[in-house]
């Protein structure tokens, strides 16, 4: 309908989404009095098919007045009258948003129809599409209901959208059941049909809950679904394990396990899909105890791989990644003892080797200058730290945790207080922003590690004397760090604290393991849809 501008509503008088020449599914109710112009050349543009025109002056008009919920929710009617859907249900979004009840209330209606229209547009080249749009209909109808629960218009055409929704829905679905049973499909091709077909008999079944035919279509491709996933799960899980050669490593055999990951995933969709079902059960179980034992056997090789690794960096990586590879191995078996085993032994080896690392630098560090003692203790204390989270009854480890603390504390403190002091020879602005930011930063870390009323007043004093330099060099219209490098200060150290964060923390590596992104655990549940 076509609503005056600043005055009452008008039904427009063209009808919406028909199903038949003879039905439509919702007739405008008879019009009002005329109303005066514009309004009324509008409406008879519209209704004379000259609804291109009547877009044109919406428009025009909408851009001297962009929020007026009127004019927006007129502009959708004509854009829905001259087939540009797309552009009417932004108008109707924006006219919903911007407009009170009743005008919120039409909008949704309108939407519904748009989207039913679109979905209709559709249906030859993208059912899928079509079937996403009409069940948008149905959820604006229901807002528009929900607001008003005697709009008969509004309930009509919701009733009619979820009957032609239901039945398209059945028809796919059988003729995807059907397609399942061609003896020439793979079985790839079995299960995509298969899921496909309980998809939309599930889809069906949610839409109308009384439809017997939705119902006993979803049971019967839920149990096929589920028998075909299981018979490949198990022989995918059935095969042995291939050696995988690194051509880097050539004395370091792997395993291939993806098809032994697919296997698994396949197995607990059909459990998901048969949870009673024991022969799928016990299936399962033995195929996830086998990848269990794979994947320690992995862990194990990359173990091998560490003791023959000379940099440190690269022996934190590789025991990361068969640290991981216990972790999966214990999701898949809680409890699995060779993998926690093993895991603990690797816990062993990678807190040694941040122990060491903290210990060389704890000592490397008494013959640095000031500000590269500041980072090495910093990186020697996330060492001695991550070193006490992987074996925290090592005596040792408290103290040394506590000295470095002590040491950091104490040049931090020597840095930021004379980072404070003016230097002896002239400084830029910039240079004396840059030279009060690392005190800041300095004292930043001070406090996190020895927290005091001392530090806290010189964080107080930094932090004044910074604001009015910045203060100074926005009025001069310079921006720090951009109008030049800063001066080195004193001992070749630039005027900034360099602190650096010293080695990653440990944590599991984000793996991408098939079958994890989507709804379900397996690649031929997943594939074809976006995530």
């Amino acid at each position: 309908m076509i609503c005056k501008h600043l005055s009452s509503l008008l039904p427009a008088l063209f009808t919406i989404a028909t199903h038949a020449a003879t039905h439509p599914v919702a007739a405008a109710p008879p019009s009002p009095p005329a109303a005066p112009a514009p309004i009324s050349d509008l409406q008879a543009q519209v209704n004379s098919g000259q609804a291109d025109a009547a877009l044109e002056r919406l428009a025009a008009a909408l851009e001297r007045d962009p929020d007026n919920a009127r004019l927006l929710y007129n502009h959708g009617i004509a854009a829905y009258a001259a087939g540009h859907l797309e552009d009417a249900l932004v108008s109707f979004d924006r006219a919903e948003a911007a407009g009170g009840k009743r005008i919120a209330t039409l909008a949704r209606f309108q939407k519904g129809n748009a989207e039913f229209r679109l979905g209709e547009s559709a249906r030859k080249a993208n059912l899928d599409e079509t079937i996403s749009r009409w069940k948008q209909s149905l959820e604006n109808y229901r807002d528009a209901l929900r607001e008003n629960p005697d709009d008969s218009r509004s309930e009509e055409n919701f009733r009619f959208v979820r009957r032609s929704l239901l039945d398209l829905l059945l028809k796919d679905a059988k003729r995807h059941q059907e397609k399942a049973k061609d003896p020439v499909n793979s079985t790839s091709q079995r299960v995509e049909n298969l899921r496909n077909a309980f998809e939309k008999f599930s889809d069906a079944k949610s839409i109308d809950p009384d439809s017997q035919e939705a119902a006993t279509g979803e049971q019967q491709t839920r149990d096929q679904l589920a028998r075909e996933l299981a018979k490949e799960g198990k022989r995918l899980a059935d095969q042995p394990l291939r050696p995988r050669f690194n051509p880097r490593e050539p004395a370091l055999p792997d395993f291939e396990t993806k098809a032994l990951e697919e296997g698994v995933g396949m197995l607990e969709d059909a459990n998901r899909l048969l949870p009673e079902d024991a022969p799928i059960q016990k299936d399962l179980q033995e195929a996830k105890q086998k990848l269990a034992e794979a994947d320690v056997q992995r862990a194990q090789r990359y173990m091998e791989l560490e003791e023959r690794t000379p940099w440190t960096r690269e022996k934190l990586a590789v025991l990361r990644m068969a640290r991981e590879l216990t972790e999966k191995a214990l999701d898949q078996v809680p409890d699995f003892k060779p993998a926690e085993e093993t895991r603990e032994e690797i816990n062993r080896r990678l807190a040694q080797i941040h122990e060491d690392e903290a210990d060389a630098l704890s000592e490397q560090a008494q013959n640095m200058n000031l500000e590269q003692q500041t980072m090495a203790l910093s990186q020697a204390l996330d060492h001695f730290q991550q070193a006490n989270d992987l074996q925290p009854n090592q005596p040792q480890l408290p103290p040394k945790i506590e000295k470095t603390e002590e040491r950091l504390a104490n040049a931090l403190e020597k840095l930021a207080d004379r980072l404070m002091k003016d230097p002896q020879f002239k400084e830029s602005l910039e240079q004396q922003i840059a030279r009060l930011e690392g005190a800041d930063q300095a004292l930043a870390e001070l406090m996190g590690l020895k927290p005091s009323e001392e530090s806290q007043q010189k964080s107080d004093q930094v932090g004044k004397q910074l604001e009015g330099l910045r203060q100074q060099a926005a009025d001069k219209g310079q921006q720090p760090g951009k109008d030049g490098p800063p001066m080195p200060m004193p001992g070749g150290q630039m005027g900034q604290f360099p602190m650096q964060m010293g080695p990653p923390m440990d944590q599991r590596p984000k793996i991408n393991t098939p079958g994890v992104k989507g709804e379900w655990s397996s690649r031929a549940m997943n594939s074809g849809k976006d995530y």
